[in-house]
């Protein structure tokens, strides 16, 4: 009796080592695949690197911009109005980039108004597409854009939330500084239709020019207007002015002074 019941202790032993064994190997294999994985998305990703681009059509990336808007705010509208024509006309890798990781970035990065969550998204759709030369070229000429016209310029054929008047010249790309620029102009808070319908059409705005660029660099006729890293070499600091002395609206007479440029 007691060698029976032995056997059976071993037969349960036996099991649970070759289900720990099983386990060990399941999981190395993972660790192997994982790893497989990793490197055949590096070996991809460095191939495919800079994502092919075909001419998209600027007023439909506009209209798409515009709509998206309202449920997506402006990051995330800006890869959406671009990425989505092209998951039509190329397919992959689009169809893989999950879009939604852009959200984060609305109102100047989760609401904190810093730089303006549409030039965050073009920095990295130009890149993608561009390479790292030419898509540097694009988000800083995008900048500039933002930065030195009124706006917003678009125009929906039926406004979503409200109508507005006013257009306004920011003088940087920072978010809170350009909003409140235009709601003191319009009169309105934050909160209401009417900055929501402002950000909408200035986010069809930054999307097209930004297809505008891409459309010309596809041609071959993109030349960069601005140079890189102008306001570094004038004023020693980055961030320090592109427009000629703006800092002053903020920092009033606290502008940082820097040891030479």
């Amino acid at each position: 009796m007691l060698g029976k019941e032995r056997r059976q202790e071993e037969k349960k032993i036996s099991r649970r080592e070759l289900i720990r064994g099983s386990s060990k190997l399941a999981v190395g294999a993972t660790i192997v695949t994982a790893g497989g994985l990793l490197l055949g998305s590096k070996t991809e990703a460095k191939a495919t690197y800079p994502w092919p681009y075909k001419k998209l059509d600027i007023d439909e990336v506009g209209k798409i911009a515009y709509e998206t808007y309202f449920p997506k705010f402006c990051s995330q509208t800006i890869a959406t109005s671009i990425f989505g024509p092209l998951r039509e006309k190329i397919g992959k890798p689009y169809t893989t980039f999950p879009l939604e990781a852009f959200f984060w970035a609305h109102g100047g990065i989760e609401g904190w108004g810093t730089v303006c969550g549409t030039l965050i998204a073009v920095g990295f759709v130009s890149s993608l597409i561009a390479g790292e030369k030419d898509g540097r070229n694009i988000i800083n000429d995008v900048m500039y854009w933002y930065s030195d016209n009124y706006i917003p310029i678009y125009k929906p054929k039926e406004p979503i939330k409200a109508s507005i008047k006013s257009t306004t010249k920011s003088g940087t790309p920072i978010c809170h500084i350009s909003v409140g620029k235009w709601m003191e102009k319009e009169g309105v808070g934050f909160f209401t239709p009417q900055r929501n319908e402002r950000c909408a059409r200035l986010s069809a705005d930054i999307a097209m020019q930004t297809t505008r660029l891409l459309n010309a660099w596809a041609d071959g006729k993109y030349k960069p207007a601005h140079e890189l890293l102008a306001d570094l070499k004038q004023t020693g600091i980055t961030g320090g002015t592109p427009f000629l002395l703006s800092c002053g609206e903020c920092h009033g007479r606290n502008i940082p002074k820097v040891p030479g440029k």
